[in-house]
């Protein structure tokens, strides 16, 4: 009776802790990030009871039973279950919710902690922070997409992004009207080239111009236009000169008079495109002055190759131009321009060009071909907006209509998350028992993606947590009852003393 009396008291104390467990859950059913715990029990070690049991045809090793009577219940575990809660969408961007395996790592200025609940805001120095104060660490991204060091995440409002010059440009036109506008029977190759006049409003008459805008190192924006006309064909290829001008600066003298500019001043480029029977591109050559504004085609020699592309000088930066054929040398190049005259053989070609993997300029007899430039280069913008991946990849919207990646912010895992030290608020810290972290890119092999505007809920079953709770109430009260009835019997039984 003895027994019985410390076997109630342990189911007693053991479904307490289980009521313990149980009322933590429901009271956290709406806490974010909120995992909820499963409380184990084991039975206690059993007394082999002597006289139980019994042998079978008197021999020694043919017992049929061992007797043994239980001791009570003791808890075994409360684990933590991190399977997923259900995403809820909010209208912060900095709601972040994990969809997946993986925990934020924040830190408070001297310790880390890891997380599920995203629920961050900026302070007023652009760092993320929960609603604790522990700021959201990420990893700065540099213009190249390098990794910087692993700090707290801050995004400054007011930030600028510097102009950068155009240092590439990538022509993609066809050339469907072919006519020979501009005529020069010496030079036939260079017409363009010699008819240019930057005092008019249009400096020369083509066949097809495409307008492009290009930056200096200053975040200037420059009016550069590409002009095509047709050019004597020869074996078998067809020709097409171009030019490559920048506006011309109109200046006013002291006394608000007008002076224009010399007549070549804007000239940056000039050359020949080759084409097959077909139209397809098959020769580019391209020619720089050596002077700028001079129209002597002396003076204008074969144009540097930068990366493969024929280079010309915007205010003191090297622009290559891709048509769609690169090369890393000229072949017979002369020495000038001025040595072509009307020899189309003598024009300097790509030795071994390679074709570009963007789609090339053509000279296709179709007008549904849609014309277009990229170029690599842009004013000063500020900044307007920030996305988030489910990368994790936080990128900046500029007004000048560039997309920055600023930071990457990266998803931890555990060897085990069942070694995880609850810290409150909540927050985990890693122990011996939760193994090594690691860090991951989101959505790349075992870790979760991040989803912005979105929190994770708990992810606490009500309706199961009601059932355990009503389980452990009646479990307790049946072992209160075991007890008051063992206190009977022990009374009883000192009455038969009396």
């Amino acid at each position: 009776m003895n027994s019985s009396l410390y076997i109630g008291a342990t189911g007693m104390k053991g479904l307490a802790e289980g009521m313990q467990v149980t009322t933590n859950n429901l009271a956290n059913v709406s806490t974010i990030g909120f995992k909820k715990q499963d409380i184990l029990f084991s039975d206690v070690l059993y007394q082999t009871q002597a006289s139980m049991g019994d042998w079978w045809n008197a021999q020694d090793d043919s017992r049929v039973a061992i007797g043994q009577v239980g001791m009570g219940l003791q808890v075994e575990a409360v684990r933590t279950s991190y399977t997923q809660g259900a995403l809820e969408s909010t209208n912060n961007m900095t709601d972040l919710a994990i969809n997946g395996k993986g925990f934020f790592q924040v830190t408070d200025g001297q310790n880390v902690y890891y997380t599920r609940a995203g629920d961050f805001q900026s302070d007023n120095q652009g760092v993320w922070r929960n609603p604790q104060g522990y700021a959201l660490n990420g990893y700065r991204l540099g213009a190249d997409g390098s990794r910087g060091e692993l700090e707290p995440v801050q995004i400054d409002k007011f930030a600028t992004l510097p102009p950068k010059a155009t240092t590439e440009v990538a022509l993609s036109v066809n050339v469907v009207d072919n006519t020979d506008t501009s005529v020069n029977s010496e030079n036939p190759f260079f017409s363009l080239l010699q008819s240019y006049d930057a005092t008019q409003g249009t400096p020369l008459t083509s066949s097809f111009s495409q307008t492009m805008t290009l930056y200096d190192e200053n975040g200037k924006g420059h009016t550069v236009t590409a002009y095509f006309d047709g050019a004597p064909s020869s074996n078998g290829s067809k020709y097409t000169e171009f030019v490559i001008a920048d506006e011309a600066t109109v200046k006013t003298g002291e006394n608000g008079e007008i002076i224009y500019p010399e007549k070549g001043d804007g000239l940056l480029l000039a050359g020949v495109l080759e084409f097959d029977a077909q139209g397809n591109l098959k020769n580019v050559s391209a020619f720089s002055p050596s002077t700028k504004g001079s129209q002597n085609l002396e003076d204008w020699t074969p144009a540097t190759l930068v990366n493969g592309d024929p280079a010309f000088d915007l205010d003191g930066t090297q622009v290559s131009l891709n048509f769609g054929l690169s090369a890393e040398n000229w072949a017979s190049a002369p020495a000038s321009a001025a040595v072509i005259g009307q020899n189309a053989s003598l024009l300097p070609g790509m030795e071994d060009a390679t074709v570009s993997a963007e789609f090339p300029t053509t000279a296709f007899a179709t007008t549904t071909f849609s014309n277009s430039y990229k170029q690599n280069g842009y004013a000063e913008g500020f900044l307007r907006n920030t996305t988030i991946s489910t990368e994790g990849v936080v990128s900046g919207l500029y007004s000048n209509g560039e997309t920055v990646e600023l930071w990457e912010i990266p998803v931890c895992r555990f060897t085990s998350e069942d070694g995880l030290r609850r810290e409150g608020n909540n927050l985990f810290a890693a122990t011996e028992e939760s193994g090594m972290m690691e860090m991951g890119r989101a959505g790349s092999e075992n870790y979760g993606t991040i989803n912005a505007y979105n929190i994770e809920n708990s992810n606490v079953d009500l309706a199961q947590e009601m059932v355990n709770m009503i389980i452990n109430q009646r479990g307790f009260q049946s072992n209160s009852k075991v007890v008051t009835t063992a206190d009977l019997m022990l009374q009883k039984a000192m009455e038969i003393k009396r």
